[in-house]
């Protein structure tokens, strides 16, 4: 997969785990691999920080995560300790393209996704050159 597409779908899988690393300890991972039970939220200094709203939202997002299998959770902490280890720059990056993703209406959303199976399925040479021609315009998406 090219660089900047891998990029682009790097920052929209991150983002949707922002949520889960701010609630998600690494120390959930036990050496057997079995999540372990997770500390209520209500207890940390983050958590009485929040607003209603936010809490509302983190807990629904946390039961969420608690209904998946536990391969895929561990997946996913996985993502978020690598979300973690990025430059703080790039970690920047990844929230300012989800913030801009979830801002798109579902249309706009609809027409982003087809343009990127439609990229993904052009010859690589053609690829290279729409990449080049978007070298020069500049980061990030062009608005709707």
């Amino acid at each position: 997969m090219p660089r900047r597409a891998e990029r682009s779908r790097r920052a929209f899988l991150w983002a949707g785990l922002l949520a889960l690393a701010l609630v998600a300890q690494p120390s959930l991972a036990r050496a057997d691999d079995a999540p372990a039970p997770p500390s209520p939220p209500e207890r940390t200094k983050q958590w009485q920080k929040l607003s209603p709203e936010d809490r509302e939202r983190l807990h629904r997002r946390w039961q969420e995560f608690q209904s998946l299998p536990p391969q895929r959770q561990a997946e996913l902490r996985q993502r978020s300790q690598e979300f973690r280890k990025l430059p703080p720059e790039e970690r920047a990056r990844v929230r300012q393209n989800f913030d801009r993703w979830q801002k798109l209406s579902p249309e706009d959303k609809a027409r982003v996704r087809e343009k990127y199976q439609h990229f993904q399925q052009l010859p690589p040479d053609q690829k290279q050159k729409i990449r080049e021609r978007l070298k020069g315009q500049g980061k990030g998406p062009r608005p709707p």
